[in-house]
């Protein structure tokens, strides 16, 4: 898969999370950076019901392809694959020159409860060291 195949995937993958958190849970996301608090209320919903391995891997995909959109719409990047190698299971990034964010990996991370801030907190901090466009 070729970079803008990706790319495609990916945003794709943000308008079926958008479908997803109306049709679940009623909740309008809109690709804002205000929309990251209800990112935070999904995964709540999420949290305390008994996830298996694919569940947590289908919602940290398409939950994580929805903040790369609010991240490249509101600051800037392009998404990257990394294939898996021998130590590293598949990767997805946004990279924005030298910054690099593993929003699915964040989003898993939160699910699972092993993640201290939320994603709200943690665009925050990015907002902090990242200017508006």
């Amino acid at each position: 898969m070729d970079a803008k195949e990706f790319t495609e995937l990916m945003q794709n993958s943000a308008k079926d999370a958008v479908l997803f958190a109306k049709e679940e849970y009623q909740i309008e996301l809109d690709f804002s950076l205000n929309s990251i608090a209800d990112i935070d209320k999904i995964i709540a919903q999420l949290s305390i019901q008994a996830l298996d391995d694919k569940a947590l891997f289908t919602y940290s995909f398409l939950l994580g392809s929805y903040l790369g959109e609010v991240y490249i719409q509101s600051y800037n990047g392009h998404w990257l694959y990394e294939e898996e190698t021998e130590d590293e299971p598949p990767q997805t990034f946004v990279v924005d020159g030298d910054k690099t964010f593993a929003f699915p990996s964040k989003i898993y991370h939160s699910l699972v409860g092993t993640e201290e801030h939320s994603i709200n907190e943690y665009f925050e901090k990015i907002a902090e060291q990242t200017s508006v466009q």
